[in-house]
């Protein structure tokens, strides 16, 4: 069971690794990270625009939260990269047979 286990972990690791070696996979997995992260950012850019310090600090405990164990935060930027990219597919394949 355990063997059986580790080559589906392992095979779902290679296809990821095969997904991300595509550019636009890479452009839109960049686009919908920074697009999930904006709640990180956008504090930060406040603290820098406006100067006050609690931005700051806001901006570090939705970051500290992300990175924090057992958030869906990478997950959730994959899924939204494969569900991005089918529709990308699929806009491309009617623009092709047309």
């Amino acid at each position: 069971m355990l063997r059986k286990l580790w080559g589906r972990l392992k095979a779902f690791f290679v296809w990821l690794f095969r997904q991300l070696r595509d550019k636009t996979n890479i452009v839109i997995f960049f686009s919908v990270f920074l697009v999930l992260s904006c709640e990180v950012w956008i504090p930060y850019l406040i603290a820098i625009i406006t100067g006050i310090e609690w931005w700051w600090a806001v901006g570090s405990a939705c970051w500290a939260f992300w990175l924090a164990p057992f958030t869906p935060f990478v997950p959730l930027c994959l899924a939204l990269t494969a569900a991005v990219r089918k529709i990308y597919d699929k806009i491309k394949n009617k623009k092709d047979k047309e």
